[in-house]
């Protein structure tokens, strides 16, 4: 295991301190930019932590380019993608949590919007909003937050991951489920959505950057219904519930991938700016 960072007390300015986690293998390709858009944030009350799985392709080169400016950092193998958010929420120190993978950024100004919006609101737990996807060669579009208990339940995560930020009191008392490859963000938000969606706060406002063709966009039918029906046992859905969830997801499969590959298309044509 390898560890480093400065764990310096914050310049806080009566704001609540958020702290931001990254988790990284063999991200080269893109953690700079991430990293750039944590520490070129707007706020001071903010400490970074990166966890990595073990990369071997130059992403610790990369973290310890920024060493003396992130609060902490660690290089280990682990168990997936949810493994390593639990690991790295359980560094935090922060009133609040903001997860942002390597293949995405913040937007500017995006955790100073979110702490904007739930000041005074202790009923709260999770702010997020909408995010900016791009495709290659420069296409992007916004992808609006879609408020929807069915699709919820019975789609996909159809409200977006990098634009939450949690209390890390929540955090502490719900962990993400390190079994699940893809679907852990989609559960655990499902099941806060389900315990009360009242303590989810949307503002229509881009907070992330987000890479199409990520696992979880290019997963296929068979894993995507095999990890849905697994969320279904853990929901305790009736046979009813899990027929229809299927039915709902073969359905919806196929136009989803096909807006996918037709916005890929349409960008591969686009002529690359200089």
């Amino acid at each position: 295991m390898m560890e480093g960072g400065i764990r310096s007390t914050p310049d806080l300015t009566g704001s609540p301190l958020v702290s931001i986690v990254t988790v990284v293998y063999n991200g080269a390709a893109s953690l700079e930019r991430t990293i750039q858009s944590v520490l070129g944030q707007d706020r001071k009350d903010i400490e970074y932590i990166i966890v990595d799985g073990g990369s071997t392709d130059g992403t610790l080169d990369i973290i310890r380019k920024y060493e003396d400016r992130l609060a902490f950092w660690v290089s280990e193998k682990d168990a997936g993608i949810y493994d390593a958010m639990n690991k790295g929420v359980a560094l935090c120190r922060g009133e609040w949590v903001g997860l942002i993978n390597a293949d995405d950024a913040y937007a500017e100004g995006a955790v100073r919007k979110a702490m904007e919006a739930v000041r005074d609101r202790p009923e709260i737990n999770i702010v997020h909003g909408d995010i900016l996807v791009h495709y290659p060669n420069g296409s992007s579009k916004v992808k609006q937050a879609r408020r929807s208990s069915f699709l919820l339940n019975y789609w996909e995560m159809v409200l977006n991951h990098p634009s939450f930020f949690v209390r890390r009191s929540y955090y502490r008392d719900h962990p993400f489920d390190p079994s699940f490859r893809v679907s852990g963000d989609h559960l655990w938000t499902l099941q806060a959505w389900r315990e009360d969606a009242s303590q989810f706060l949307y503002i229509r406002e881009v907070l992330a950057h987000f890479t199409a063709g990520g696992a979880s966009m290019t997963n296929s039918l068979q894993s995507m219904l095999e990890e849905g029906d697994r969320m279904a046992k853990v929901l305790g859905f009736s046979t009813g519930e899990r027929i229809l969830a299927r039915m709902v997801r073969t359905c919806l499969y196929f136009p989803a991938l096909a807006k996918l590959q037709f916005n890929q298309l349409v960008a591969s044509l686009r002529p690359k700016r200089d």
